[in-house]
């Protein structure tokens, strides 16, 4: 594997490439971490070239402006970036969580760098009714980073994403204890790191990320975008929305659906649940590679 990093307005990407093949980009979702697809990508890389990278502002890929939009456009603007920095003329495309929303946005405007594209559970509650209970419980993950604070609220967010999540993760008084903890882990985990030179786990920069992700990337990116529903309707790149079979009743399952009976494609089944590649990377693999072989080329 090599690692680089992508100059773009505002930022630096961090950007990771691995395996020989047909190009394959891994867009993550809250959390922005290249990371996420740790598990995945020695597997994927036996048969793909994949690209992964911190989104803007995430981890490794630090602003150059504090100013900088984060913007789904623009998110889609820095995976073309990358594209075009390890000479990419078109790739095939996974976007997991908000990183399907921005799979989306490739999608509807720039379809002549794909080959296909799987969008994998986007919480597009935008697309709901502003009622819905999907739009509900992320607007109250919204307020609670608002109102409490972002690592309690990243706390309720992985009980969101969780099958079964613990009582810790889905009561008030338990969000509270482990935002307490997380608190209190970061700086004594990172004076520990000084001492030791060990760089951070993909988790602990995770939780770096919180910040960003509950209190400008969740509004912005789930709760206000809409996606240019006519350009997808149009494109003729093979695409397809997808969702996890134990995510049934989460808030981005239905969003998916619904997509998918609008715009007239058929909606994949992947096994497990939100973050399948990180808990069953074996199976994620298998049904990824099948969706992408499947495709006309």
């Amino acid at each position: 594997m090599t690692s680089a990093f992508v100059t773009v307005p505002g930022a630096q990407l961090y950007t990771e490439r691995a395996g020989v093949g047909v190009p394959l980009l891994l867009i993550s979702g809250g959390g922005g971490d290249a990371g996420m697809y740790e598990e995945v990508v020695p597997l994927l890389a036996r048969h793909y070239t994949v690209f992964t990278y911190d989104r803007r502002g995430n981890s490794r890929s630090r602003f150059t402006d504090p100013q900088a939009a984060i913007g789904v456009a623009v998110q889609a603007n820095d995976a073309v970036a990358v594209l075009d920095h390890h000479g990419v003329k078109k790739a095939y495309v996974f976007g997991g969580s908000s990183g399907a929303i921005i799979a989306l946005d490739l999608l509807a405007h720039h379809p002549d760098r794909l080959s296909g594209v799987v969008a994998h559970e986007p919480p597009l509650v935008s697309i709901l009714p502003d009622d819905s209970p999907e739009r509900r419980a992320l607007a109250e993950i919204a307020r609670i980073a608002r109102e409490k604070s972002p690592l309690r609220a990243y706390a309720a967010f992985g009980a969101m994403t969780m099958n079964d999540p613990p009582w810790l993760f889905r009561s008030a008084v338990g969000q509270a204890l482990v935002a307490a903890a997380s608190r209190a882990a970061l700086p004594a985990g990172a004076a520990l790191r000084r001492v030791t030179g060990r760089k951070p786990s993909s988790m602990t920069r995770q939780l770096g990320n919180a910040d960003l992700l509950l209190r400008r990337e969740l509004p912005l990116i789930s709760l206000d975008y809409q996606p240019d529903l006519p350009a997808l309707r149009e494109v003729a790149v093979p695409w397809r929305p997808a969702t996890g079979r134990d995510s049934v009743g989460k808030p981005y399952y239905r969003p998916a659906h619904l997509l998918a009976e609008r715009l007239g494609v058929p909606c994949e089944e992947f096994p497990g649940g939100h973050t399948v590649y990180i808990q069953q990377p074996d199976q994620f693999t298998e049904a990824l590679t099948n969706i992408l072989e499947g495709f006309p080329g």
